[in-house]
């Protein structure tokens, strides 16, 4: 065999095997891509149907202790109903708040930083009503369900807590979002997760329609 067709046999041989290594390579990216996709769509997966059980239990669990919640006086003043009062201007009773966030802590459900950004919200709300003085009509801020983001009744929509349709967004290992629908709220919901240790909690609930 000459040189020349030696060299053009070379070349043929060179060119499949960079032909081949290409599509191997395509083909083993196919997969890492798939295998991506299903991990972030598969609420079937047991991580993500964790991930859903947090969100689907805090509910279930707000739903049935919302009597217990709703005790504290974290908002005090306005009118007391009683002949010839005068009305109180709304304030923030913190002592009250603090017993509110204890009980909200005992669901084993919200990060500290959940509950430290709960706090928050009565801060700002004790400083915007002495900045504004009111006392008569629901006190601002706090005149719908915090965790709902409703002013009309929610708990209709316990039943639904299990029929609903949740999509699970992995952001990275230890960050997720959950979003569903609830219909007689008739708001969808993101819940942001955070993997602590070995579990998934709560750590900020967002409304994307509604109040």
């Amino acid at each position: 065999m000459n040189r020349k067709i030696s060299y053009i046999l070379f070349s043929i041989l060179f060119l499949q095997s960079c032909q081949n290594k290409d599509k191997s390579k395509l083909e083993n990216n196919a997969i890492v891509k798939t295998e991506s996709v299903n991990k972030v769509s598969d609420t079937n997966s047991v991580e993500n149907k964790a991930q859903i059980d947090v969100v689907k239990n805090f509910m279930k669990w707000y739903i049935k202790n919302i009597d217990t919640l709703y005790k504290f006086n974290t908002i005090e003043g306005g009118m007391r109903g009683e002949e010839n009062e005068e009305a109180e201007n709304y304030f923030v009773n913190f002592n009250e708040v603090e017993k509110y966030i204890t009980e909200l802590k005992k669901s084993d459900f919200l990060t500290d930083n959940f509950l430290k950004n709960e706090r928050q919200i009565f801060v700002q709300g004790d400083e915007y009503f002495k900045k504004n003085p009111e006392n008569d009509g629901p006190p601002y801020g706090f005149d719908y369900d915090r965790f709902f983001y409703t002013q009309e009744t929610f708990e209709e929509d316990l039943p639904n807590i299990d029929k609903a349709k949740y999509n699970v967004i992995q952001k990275d290992e230890f960050n997720s979002e959950v979003r569903f629908y609830l219909p007689r709220c008739g708001i969808n919901y993101k819940y942001s997760l955070k993997k602590i240790n070995t579990k998934w909690f709560i750590e900020k609930i967002e409304s994307e329609g509604g109040l």
